[in-house]
């Protein structure tokens, strides 16, 4: 099942509407594209996005970043996780980008190129973006090993950076609670809604928590301004009301169980501290949490991500409320 990231069940993409041509701008250290419905500016060395207005309205100031990562469930922990995946949290944490196609126009819009590089050299993730004439965003997403007898890849995606305001999350897949990769049978597909607040557990230790799978399309809005990642195929996706920080482990800082099986952290679920920053994850992948033969052993290998050619692709459209 290497290749379930394509589903055979498609998704039709949205069409892409019309808007005034977009002009590209050379500043000091900035490019800049904008129309009268779009800013958006990116770094010259890196690609990162600097900003992105929509209408008038602020949608981020920081760039879409890639994620390889996931806060280690107790399942995860049980088999170790947080020591032979080590390197895929230091990649997350630790990657650097170049632009590596300054942006041109399309038919469409204008596109450019990001390379993301891992600081091992354990792999390259290539990025093209396209933002269209309306303000629509294109990610194209290609991950590519650069070596040998890598360890599985807990997750495989990339996630934005966005302000508190979004504060309504509604979906196209399962629900209304989380699931995975092999945790469907307590979900039914379907159009569910709620606030981002409320879409995490706190479990008695933090740990990865929101997943959704199967998910066609996603919405999360504020008071005036809606946005929508959909693909032609499904993602897993979830929303945090905090950064990846506030549910991470990190296994130099724990101590040993009395059982030495788990290890132990002084982090606390009724700890998790709502943030400034939302962040929205858009997934290729994230593997399975196991547990159905035991809690310690490792999950299928059905539900492993192995270290290989992926790519997926997603669209984030905006649109003012």
């Amino acid at each position: 099942m290497g290749s379930v990231y394509y589903s055979e069940k498609k998704v039709k993409d949205e069409l892409i509407t019309t808007g005034e041509n977009l002009k590209l701008n050379s500043l000091e250290g900035v490019f800049q594209i904008k129309n009268k419905k779009v800013d958006f500016k990116i770094n010259s060395e890196t690609g990162e996005i600097l900003s992105w207005v929509f209408e008038g309205k602020s949608i981020t100031n920081k760039p879409i970043e890639p994620n390889f990562w996931r806060p280690p469930s107790d399942n995860d922990l049980g088999n170790g996780m947080d020591k032979w995946a080590k390197m895929w949290q230091s990649a997350s944490y630790n990657y650097h980008s170049e632009l590596v196609k300054k942006p041109s126009n399309t038919t469409n819009g204008i596109a450019y190129n990001v390379n993301y590089l891992l600081p091992n050299n354990e792999a390259v993730v290539e990025v093209y973006y396209e933002i269209f004439n309306s303000g629509k965003l294109k990610v194209n997403y290609s991950f590519k090993p650069n070596q040998t007898n890598l360890p599985n890849i807990p997750r495989l995606g990339m996630y934005l950076n966005l302000s508190n305001k979004f504060e309504n999350v509604s979906w196209y897949g399962n629900g209304p609670h989380e699931s995975y990769w092999d945790r469907k049978t307590g979900v039914k597909t379907g159009v569910y809604s709620g606030k981002v607040v409320d879409e995490f557990h706190r479990y008695s230790r933090p740990q990865e928590t929101g997943n959704k799978t199967d998910v066609r399309w996603m919405k999360l809005a504020s008071e005036d301004l809606e946005l929508k990642i959909s693909s032609s195929s499904y993602l897993n996706a979830s929303v945090w009301p905090f950064s990846m920080n506030e549910l991470d482990f990190n296994s130099e800082d724990a101590g040993k169980s009395a059982s030495g099986l788990v290890p132990v952290t002084k982090k606390h679920g009724a700890d998790i501290k709502i943030g400034k920053t939302i962040q929205w994850n858009i997934d290729c992948l994230q593997m399975g949490v196991g547990g159905d033969t035991s809690w310690g052993r490792h999950v299928h290998d059905e539900y492993t991500i192995k270290p290989k050619k992926y790519s997926y692709s997603f669209t984030i459209t905006p649109k003012t409320i």
